[in-house]
């Protein structure tokens, strides 16, 4: 009876074996790149789910549309108990546009602003209690960042040009 080992295939056969070993052991460079994709994949869509800019920007916008609603009702309010449109408030066909900034309530300059601090509650002593709501990355020292107009149609419109991630913030009410 032969030996394996002592055979002249079962040296043949041995080295194949080797080399299949080594083969299994050792990755392709196909075998890397889909490993690194799978692996950016996985990153970057756990960035997209917790970017923080995304909702710093959401967050802003919200604030951004409340504070309009916010100064539409005291303005709405006033045109209630009045029964027409301030003077102030300029006329023309689009909201953004020189002059037609609101101005902050309080001891501001309000030139070339629309001055609406006749709209903030008071007290009892003329001391404004409320305050009008400010762009969150407003860069005025007198504006508000949010814009006004009328149509002299009756509709108003009240816009927020710096909302972000191309977001357009803008609420038009018809007035009287």
């Amino acid at each position: 009876m032969r030996n394996r080992l002592t055979s002249p295939n079962s040296g043949i056969n041995l080295i194949k074996s080797q080399e299949r070993a080594v083969k299994k052991n050792n990755f392709s460079l196909l075998d890397i790149l889909v490993i690194v994709s799978a692996i950016f994949v996985i990153v970057f869509f756990v960035y997209l789910i917790i970017n923080p800019g995304k909702k710093g920007a959401e967050q802003r916008n919200s604030q951004r549309s409340s504070d309009i609603l916010a100064i539409m009702a005291m303005l709405s309010s006033y045109i209630e108990e009045e029964g027409e449109v301030p003077e102030n408030i300029p006329e023309g066909e689009s909201c953004l546009q020189y002059g037609h900034e609101i101005c902050k309530a309080g001891p501001y300059d309000c030139t070339d602003l629309v001055n609406l601090s006749y709209l903030v509650a008071k007290d009892n002593e003329g001391e404004q209690v409320v305050s009008f709501p400010e762009d969150p990355i407003n860069e005025s020292s007198n504006g508000t960042g949010y814009y006004i107009v009328h149509d002299g149609e009756g509709y108003i419109t009240i816009c927020a040009p710096k909302a972000e991630r191309n977001v357009q913030i803008s609420f038009e009410k018809y007035m009287y």
